[in-house]
C-alpha cells in the first residue's frame, strides 16, 4: 500500500460526508482530539494538556515518505511563517514511529522543515497507540503495509486538522496545496484571536497607493477652490499616476501572486458585518471599473482646454474617484486591520 492521501470520513463518529474547509469564524466543531502521551523530538513526553490554551494545526507524516509527506511538511513550514506573532502551534505526528525516533525527527525538523522547536512539535511514540489515536480522535485513516518499500510504508491522510485551545477539532483542510493550507491557517489564526495577514506585501502596497491617491485628490480639490490651477493640475496628474500604479499592482497581485499563495483572504466577519464588507467591496470594484474611462476622459478634456466640459464631467468623476480610493483602504483594513466591520 502506498503512502497516498486518503479522503476519509471525519467528524463525530468518523462518519463520511463531513463539512471540510469551514471558514475562519465558523462555529463548527468535530469533537475532542482525545488523550495522548507521546515523545517530542527533543526527547520529553508531552500530552494533550501541554497544548491547551492555544490552537494548533496537526499533520500526519513520516520521514521516509516518498509521496505526500514532503509536500505536507513544506506547507506546514509556510504555515509556521503565517503564525508568527500568534500563540498558534504546529504538530507533526509520525505514523512510522519505529523508524522516526526523537533523534531522527529532530534532524528532520531542523534540516528539512526549518522548524522552530518552541512552536512546531514533531511527535513519536508507540505505533499502535499513535495509529489508534489518529483513527479514533482525528477520524482519519492510517494503515501500514510491512511488505511495502520504506518510502511507501504507511498510507495516511493528507488532511491538516485545526484544533482550538480547548482541544476540540475545528476543521479539516487539504494539506498538500497552498490553497488548502491557507484556509487552515486562516482558521487557526482566527481561533488564536489574530487577524488575517497578507501573504505578500502587495495588499499593503495597494492600500498605501489608494491612500496617497485620496490625499492627492483632496489636495487638488482644495487647490482649484483656492484658484491655484497649476497646483490643481499637478495634484490631479500625480493622483492619476498613483492610481495607475495601484491598478498595475492590483492586477499583478490577483493574476500572478494570489494563485500561488492560496487564493484571496476571506473576510472573517458574519451577519451584518459581512453584508457591510461585501457592499464596500462591490462599491470599490465596480466604482474602479466605471471610473477609469471617466478619469481618462476628464484628463483629456483638461489637456484639450475644453474647460466647461471638463468641469461638468469632473463633478461626477471626482467623487467617484475619491470613493474608489477611500474604499480601497477600507477593504484592506476590513481584512487585515484592527477589527473594522467586526
Amino acid at each position: 500500500m502506498g503512502a497516498v492521501a486518503c479522503d476519509t470520513g471525519a467528524g463525530r463518529g468518523g462518519s463520511a460526508g463531513f463539512e471540510r474547509n469551514p471558514p475562519p469564524a465558523s462555529e463548527l466543531e468535530f469533537g475532542p482530539v482525545g488523550e495522548f502521551r507521546l515523545i517530542e523530538s527533543g526527547g520529553r513526553e508531552v500530552s494533550q494538556e501541554d497544548l491547551l490554551g492555544q490552537p494548533w494545526l496537526a499533520a500526519c507524516i513520516f520521514t521516509r515518505c516518498g509521496t505526500i509527506c514532503p509536500a505536507l511538511t513544506h506547507q506546514m513550514s509556510w504555515a509556521q511563517e503565517q503564525f508568527e506573532g500568534t500563540q498558534a502551534r504546529l504538530v507533526s505526528i509520525s505514523v512510522d514511529p519505529e523508524h522516526d525516533t526523537p533523534e531522527v525527527l529532530s534532524e528532520y525538523a531542523r534540516e528539512f522543515a526549518g522548524a522552530d522547536p518552541d512552536r512546531w512539535w514533531f511527535l513519536t511514540g508507540e505505533e499502535e497507540r499513535i495509529h489508534e489515536w489518529i483513527r479514533e480522535s482525528f477520524h482519519l485513516a492510517v494503515a501500514k503495509d510491512p511488505e511495502a518499500d520504506p518510502a511507501l510504508l504507511v498510507t495516511h491522510s493528507s488532511l491538516l486538522v485545526a484544533v482550538d485551545g480547548e482541544g476540540r477539532i475545528r476543521g479539516y483542510y487539504e494539506g498538500t496545496t497552498r490553497e488548502g493550507t491557507a484556509e487552515a491557517v486562516a482558521r487557526v489564526r482566527h481561533l488564536a484571536g489574530a487577524r488575517a495577514r497578507p501573504v505578500t506585501w502587495h495588499p499593503t502596497l495597494n492600500a498605501v497607493l489608494n491612500a496617497v491617491a485620496a490625499v492627492l485628490l483632496l489636495g487638488g480639490l482644495l487647490a482649484i477652490r483656492g484658484g491655484r490651477r497649476e497646483l490643481h493640475a499637478t495634484c490631479m496628474r500625480a493622483a492619476f499616476v498613483v492610481s495607475a500604479g495601484f491598478l498595475a499592482s492590483y492586477l499583478y497581485y490577483h493574476l500572478r501572486v494570489l494563485p500561488e499563495s492560496g487564493g484571496p483572504v476571506r473576510f472573517e466577519g458574519e451577519g451584518f458585518a459581512r453584508g457591510a464588507y461585501l457592499t464596500l467591496l462591490v462599491v470599490h470594484v465596480l466604482g474602479a471599473v466605471i471610473n477609469l474611462p471617466m478619469v481618462l476622459r476628464t484628463l483629456w478634456l483638461a489637456r484639450a482646454e475644453r474647460w466647461e466640459a471638463h468641469k461638468r464631467l469632473a463633478r461626477v468623476t471626482f467623487p467617484l474617484w475619491l470613493a474608489v480610493s477611500v474604499t480601497g483602504v477600507a477593504v484592506y483594513l476590513a481584512l487585515y486591520g484592527p477589527g473594522l466591520f467586526r
